[in-house]
């Protein structure tokens, strides 16, 4: 009776067809969703951008060279934030009212703490502005640039805290309603600090941090008024301020969480902050035009990244499914998609021309540096459309390492070089810039290809499927999470800190996927390995 191996071998159901049509308009209203409000937070940032463009290339160049510094370690804290999105999606699933209300807690008590650091930073870059370029007006306008800014750096952290705990609760619209509203009060508040209004001359070039920090304090407190005081929505959320919630083993897992994501922000906003560096060693001329080239090139990016999101979400939640069939139509599909919206926002921005970089300045040296630009601009910048959305593909079926490593390395190690070298040393100036951003976008859509095309779908749907809990929430579920979590990542920047575009380095790490993976490290099935990826741990059952 020692027979072990069953009578019948059952075999796998036939994969379902795949509706494209009905996968179409599912994933270009998901795209679309992405979109808007990744592009209504990038749009936040460009105001500034906008207005100081039209008072002088010195104060565009000055704004932009501060932002940069400042950036790194407001990144680093605002994306360490973003641990709320984990804790309190896990609190609110379990049904845990009161924790998720800690957890909001524990993140604003956080935040508070280290933004008083950060607005020291933002008191003290003088000095490395003046490393950045001997400009003495582009130094002192940016010195005075970022202490205004620094007004706004604890609204913008208490916002990102608050919004994210709503999100985690899944209430959205709220959230989308003030971060549209805060465009417009960026717009007037930038207008009438600037140029004045009813007689009153304005602030000039102060005018428009001072304008951030209108719309920096606007958000939260609108939010606020409207969810807590108006609405009480926080009620099934809260227990009420308790200091005996700041427990050591609770900031020990809001450590564990949102550190390593804060370190990687900061890595990445540090080679963004060495790029511009390059611009300053060319003048200011080329810190303002870059920091119009960049500004588009985000703007532009938000309209087309929402298909890669939407593809990395579907293609995640299909192989997770076990239908790799289906994944793989998705991942072309997106792809479709993706080269028809790239194409149409190429040819508009080949046709406008100076137009569209009007809309930062009418300075004419300006307006034809960012002409001079324009060809390699627009090159990279569909290279880029198609290489974010095979990464998505990669994320999607867990493949982080790949994307993590090619996405640092070719930072450091492609686009950094060229540009110094080509820029600086060499003396091709403002276009080896963007040469560099290219050739990088080139090498790292060839390596992300080249892995994709080697991928087995079937096998990748079958590790997904392993991985998911016996009991895990529904494919609808889940897709709604991570659209969610998208969305927030989207629009959640605060308005002082200028994006940093990369391509996705790691997957959405919704609290599903969270969950499942310290569920795993805690049964010792999953080695912890942030730039690896997830490594099954070996088996050492042998050796006992």
């Amino acid at each position: 009776m020692g027979e072990k191996s069953p009578l019948l071998y059952g075999q796998k159901p036939a994969e379902p067809d795949v509706n494209v049509a009905a996968e179409f308009w599912g994933l270009t209203w998901m795209a679309l969703q992405v979109s808007l409000s990744t592009f209504a937070r990038i749009a936040l940032i460009s105001v500034d951008s906008a207005f100081l463009g039209h008072l002088g290339t010195a104060s565009l160049a000055a704004a932009s060279l501060a932002s940069t510094w400042t950036n790194v370690p407001l990144a680093g804290v605002w994306s360490g934030a973003t641990a709320l999105v984990t804790l309190c999606g896990q609190a609110w699933g379990a049904q845990n009212g009161e924790l998720t209300g800690i957890w909001l807690q524990i993140g604003l008590v956080v935040v508070s703490l280290l933004s008083v650091p950060v607005v020291l930073w933002y008191w003290s870059i003088g000095s490395l502005l003046e490393l950045s370029t001997a400009d003495a007006e582009v130094v002192r306008l940016g010195v005075r640039f970022a202490r205004i800014l620094s007004l706004s750096v604890w609204p913008s952290l208490v916002y990102a805290c608050v919004r994210l705990y709503f999100q985690s609760m899944g209430i959205m619209s709220p959230v989308t309603v003030v971060g549209s509203l805060s465009i417009g009060v960026a717009c007037a508040a930038n207008y009438v600090l600037i140029f004045g209004a009813f007689g009153w001359g304005g602030l000039g070039f102060d005018g428009s941090p001072m304008a951030t920090v209108i719309a920096a304090w606007f958000q939260p407190i609108a939010l606020i008024s409207y969810c807590i005081w108006y609405r009480q929505m926080h009620l099934q959320a809260w227990g009420g301020w308790d200091r005996k919630a700041f427990t050591r083993d609770r900031l020990r897992v809001f450590v564990n969480i949102a550190g390593p994501v804060a370190a990687n922000s900061m890595v990445s906003n540090l080679a963004n902050s060495a790029l511009t560096l390059v611009a300053a060693r060319l003048g200011s001329d080329v810190i303002a035009a870059n920091a119009v080239i960049s500004g588009l090139w985000s703007l532009l990016w938000a309209l087309f990244w929402g298909f890669g999101s939407a593809t990395q979400i579907r293609v995640a939640n299909y192989l997770g499914a076990g239908r790799p069939k289906a994944a793989r139509v998705l991942g072309f599909l997106g792809l479709v998609c993706t080269l028809a919206t790239v194409a149409t926002l190429a040819v508009f921005t080949f046709l406008l021309r100076e137009t569209l970089f009007r809309l930062y300045s009418n300075d004419d040296a300006l307006l034809q540096l960012c002409m001079l630009v324009q060809p390699i601009f627009i090159t990279g910048y569909m290279i880029e459309s198609v290489e974010i959305l095979v990464a998505s593909v990669l994320a999607g079926m867990g493949e982080v390492s790949v994307t993590a490593w090619v996405s640092s390395l070719s930072v450091w190690c492609i686009e950094l070089p060229i540009a110094y070298f080509g820029g600086v040393t060499l003396g091709f100036g403002f276009s080896a810039l963007w040469y560099g951003v290219c050739t990088m976008e080139a090498l790292k859509l060839s390596i992300f290809a080249y892995v994709l095309s080697r991928t087995d779908w079937a096998e990748m749907a079958d590790r997904a499927v392993k991985t998911m809990e016996a009991a895990s929430d529904s494919d609808t579920g889940v897709e709604q999470e991570s659209l969610q979590y998208a969305m927030a990542e989207g629009a959640n920047t605060p308005g002082s800190l200028a994006p940093v575009v990369r391509s996705p380095a790691q997957g959405l790490m919704t609290p599903s996927d969270r969950r499942r993976q310290w569920d795993q490290l805690e049964d010792g099935s999953l080695l912890r390995s942030p730039f690896f990826g997830r490594s099954p741990r070996p088996d050492t059952s042998s050796h006992a």
